[in-house]
């Protein structure tokens, strides 16, 4: 994460996703960085440490950094979403298609019990195969969700369109579905577990990094009173 927070390499793809504009994406990182680099250089003036100032580059540059910063959690919670969205989504299609054992009605019908962001891909994907049933649309839904169960599962869905739906295929498929949830029920659990773990650390951390920050201002301020004194005496 801190390599990519430095070399950018999905900023493209992260404002694609977004539909951001990448003008406007850079003059908000902009302000960010001028914002950041004044308000430091104000702070060492106030404190008289002026020697300080040489770091002001810097604080422009974090500014610089924080919107990309945002944008990379944004991502990834979207993504965390989209793979606890994927396992609801399935236990409405298999309930459905139970009933009418056609897949693309099924899909179809599974659209009003879909939230967003999924919903609007899941349309795609019915549009698609409403068109042409073939593979290809179900594999690109299954990279939208992005996780190495969903590609699995849209190819068992996609067989399931071309070859029918047995009983026993039925079965199996909604037992993996339920193992599918029951796992991301506990992955959800182990990761509320592991964040209050982190931003309790994040805390500390920030805590100690503010007080070393403030402790440092006050001795260079001192130690410019003393150094003063030590030219005057000279």
């Amino acid at each position: 994460m801190v390599s990519e927070l430095f070399k950018e390499r999905y900023l493209d793809s992260y404002l694609k996703y977004f539909n951001l504009d990448s003008k406007s994406f850079k003059i908000t990182r902009t302000i960010y960085g001028i914002v950041l680099f004044f308000a430091f250089s104000l702070g060492f003036i106030i404190i008289g440490s002026y020697s300080l100032l040489i770091f002001t580059p810097l604080a422009f540059y974090l500014g610089y950094k924080i919107p990309y910063f945002v944008l990379m959690n944004r991502k990834k919670q979207e993504e965390l979403k989209i793979s606890f969205m994927f396992p609801q989504f399935l236990q409405t299609f298999i309930g459905l298609l139970s009933s009418s054992g056609n897949v693309y009605q099924t899909l179809k019908a599974t659209i009003d019990y879909t939230n967003e962001p999924l919903k609007t891909e899941l349309k795609k994907l019915v549009s698609k195969i409403e068109k042409d049933n073939n593979r290809e649309s179900y594999i690109e839904f299954a990279e939208f969700i992005g996780t190495n169960e969903a590609y699995t599962i849209m190819d068992m869905i996609y067989q399931f369109s071309e070859f029918g739906v047995r009983k026993d295929t039925l079965n199996d498929f909604r037992d993996y579905i339920r193992g599918l949830d029951e796992n991301k029920v506990n992955e959800l659990i182990e990761r509320k577990m592991m964040s209050s773990e982190k931003y309790g650390y994040m805390a500390i951390f920030i805590s100690v990094i503010l007080l070393i920050g403030y402790a440092s201002a006050i001795f260079l301020y001192y130690m410019q009173d003393v150094m003063d004194a030590l030219e005057f005496i000279m």
